[in-house]
């Protein structure tokens, strides 16, 4: 508890702070919803993870204010409990499930080893929905497909966003996919970054190339004036013409 009340509130991925708050609305969602909506593959939990995603979060409003809601009880014991006791429940348990997965040393943990990014392909992505032969194929070359996991910061709230399944797990599904600074004093105004790459081509050397630029919060410039270019995209250029 002292814990948390101290936090600084930063999501770093670095922070072990972060770790133990992550954990925290992890676990409130599990110890206030699971036992009425449950077991984790069951369509109205799936769909009270999937719904925060969307737009209303149930797990937040819960937190901030619904003190008599209905939700607060376990249904699995004989007495009822209210949002205290839930969320001292909670703390336990965040406390326990990041010793499992981050280790008993509390100040080696790292919120950026619970929360990551992964590129994934579009082939990746749909391999779910597949046939298993196809699957198959898609996994054997997904290390060539997909770039990850790194560890992430931010969350839900952060400017930098990185949202998650809130109570389901911590990988990322929501990143800025590009950003865009246009500044008009300089001599060519616009800066920004693409999150993976300019090419969709896993054999092209720019596929990846904006990652670790991305994950670092620096960015290129995409000049306008013809002086420029070749400062910046030297001699490599791919020219349309239109057929006669």
């Amino acid at each position: 508890y002292k814990r948390l009340m101290a936090f600084d509130g930063r999501m770093t991925a670095t922070s072990a702070d972060a770790a133990l708050y992550g954990a925290f609305l992890h676990e409130s969602a599990r110890q206030t919803f699971l036992d009425e909506l449950g077991p984790d593959g069951n369509p109205a939990w799936q769909a009270l993870v999937e719904t925060a995603n969307d737009s209303y979060s149930a797990q937040a409003d819960h937190l901030l204010g619904r003190d008599d809601s209905p939700f607060w009880d376990d249904i699995r014991t004989a007495q009822k409990e209210d949002k205290p006791a839930i969320l001292a429940r909670t703390l336990a348990a965040a406390v326990t499930f990041t010793e499992s997965k981050l280790g008993a040393d509390r100040k080696a943990w790292q919120w950026g080893k619970l929360h990551t990014y992964t590129w994934a392909s579009n082939a990746s992505k749909m391999a779910p929905h597949l046939s298993a032969s196809e699957r198959s194929s898609i996994n054997a070359i997904q290390g060539y497909l997909d770039r990850g996991p790194y560890p992430a910061g931010g969350d839900h709230g952060t400017l930098n966003v990185a949202a998650y399944h809130w109570g389901q797990d911590f990988n990322t599904w929501l990143i800025p996919a590009m950003r865009v600074v246009v500044d008009f004093g300089r001599e060519e105004p616009m800066i920004g970054l693409n999150s993976s790459g300019q090419s969709g081509n896993p054999a092209s050397p720019h596929y990846a190339d904006g990652i670790e630029a991305w994950q670092k919060g620096r960015y290129m410039s995409f000049p306008f004036q013809s002086k420029n270019i070749d400062k910046v995209y030297g001699s490599q250029r791919l020219v349309l013409l239109p057929s006669r």
